[in-house]
């Protein structure tokens, strides 16, 4: 009986490695890859039903609604609005309201204004500007030449320093001979005639000078302020305050400008339609400078429990005026306003005070007959005469 074959190993085999890990023949998938390809998965087929619906719309076309509905709809509109205008433009209503014709007898009536008592204060404001004060000018004292200047042009100095001298030679008169002697040799000092810094000072030794000739100036450190003042604040500062009040801009607090002046134009300045000016000197102990702006608020008075008027129901603002009474004609119609002479007083430029020509309770024309009506433009109306006015 032979042998039973024994099983040889192949030495071609390779054997494993010693040190090579042991991999079961049937070993699961990583989860984190097998969730990443199922959601790879979920994509593609949600892309392939959205490219099916696609398809499967435009094989099927725009359908009924946007073929046929909606084309219909806008036409029926578009010839629903032509309609329309057709009606409107050349069928109108035959029963439009007609417009009311005037009714005879109808009669406008001019606004008025009673005369009442009150109180009124003459507060004047005007726009100024700080300046320094007028320069001193020097002169001198007496016709001759120039022996000796003691000070330089832009220095400060006293009232009364010596600034120079002159040396006048005088002829004496000749003696009973007829002889004439030497000529006497005087010295005059010329003084500073004000406190302040020279200006203009520019003598020299030997040079000749004038009586009273201008040889320069001294100029003061103090200021004022100076403002134009047109017609209608002059009439309303007939009666002339002695200080102001002063505002400068971005300065000191308000403070009170004294010796008020106001100086009519003259020469050439009048001849070219210069205004009056007001001038008021700044406290010594008020800072200021040259060129600041200023407000100056002058009070010329006030009165209380006196008859009062708009400015805008008289003609005239100042000692006289005229005020219009209204009246009635024999048929009821108004007549022409009756004209009527007033003594004026105060006004603030609203108001104004009425002393005789008419009685507490009389009703006058608002306004002026023919005067433009300042309430006309709601725009520029003033609240104070015109109340609230709205367009």
């Amino acid at each position: 009986m032979p042998d039973a074959p024994q099983h040889v190993p192949n030495p071609s085999a390779a054997a494993p490695a010693p040190d090579a890990p042991h991999v079961p023949a049937h070993a699961d998938p990583d989860p984190r890859e097998a969730r990443r390809h199922a959601r790879r998965q979920q994509q593609l087929e949600a892309l392939e039903r959205k490219q099916l619906h696609r398809a499967e719309r435009a094989a099927r076309g725009p359908g009924a609604w946007r073929s046929w509905v909606l084309p219909s709809l806008k036409l029926l509109v578009a010839a629903a609005i032509a309609i329309a205008l057709v009606k409107l433009a050349f069928f109108p209503d035959g029963d439009a309201a007609v417009a009311e014709e005037p009714v005879p007898g109808a009669m406008f009536e001019e606004p008025t204004v009673v005369l009442e008592r009150g109180s009124i204060e003459n507060a004047v404001s005007l726009e100024g500007t700080v300046v320094p004060v007028d320069a001193v000018p020097i002169r001198s004292s007496q016709t001759g030449v120039v022996a000796r200047v003691y000070v330089d042009d832009g220095l400060e100095v006293t009232e009364g320093d010596v600034l120079y001298t002159v040396r006048v030679e005088t002829q004496p008169e000749p003696d009973a001979d007829g002889m004439v002697g030497d000529p006497v040799l005087t010295l005059w000092n010329v003084r500073a005639p004000a406190t302040g810094t020279l200006t203009g000072l520019d003598l020299l030794p030997g040079q000749s000078v004038d009586l009273a000739g201008e040889t320069g100036a001294v100029q003061p450190p103090q200021f004022r302020v100076q403002a134009a003042v047109g017609a209608a604040e002059q009439y309303r500062l007939t009666t002339q305050p002695d200080s102001a009040t002063v505002t400068i801009d971005s300065g000191p607090a308000p403070f009170s400008c004294t010796d008020v002046a106001i100086r009519q134009p003259s020469g050439e300045a009048a001849a070219g339609g210069s205004t009056a000016t007001l001038t008021c000197s700044v406290p010594d102990d008020v800072r200021v400078f040259v060129g600041l702006s200023a407000t100056v608020e002058l009070v010329a008075g006030a009165a209380e429990d006196v008859l009062l008027l708009p400015t805008t129901a008289v003609l005239g603002s100042a000692d006289a005026g005229i005020a219009y009474r209204p009246t009635t004609g024999p048929d009821g119609l108004p007549g022409e306003p009756e004209e009527v002479r007033l003594e004026l007083g105060l006004s603030d430029g609203t108001v104004v005070e009425v002393r005789s020509g008419l009685a507490e309770g009389d009703a006058v024309l608002q306004f002026v007959p023919g005067a433009a009506d300042p309430c006309a433009d709601p725009m520029a109306a003033d609240p104070a005469v015109c109340g609230e006015v709205f367009p």
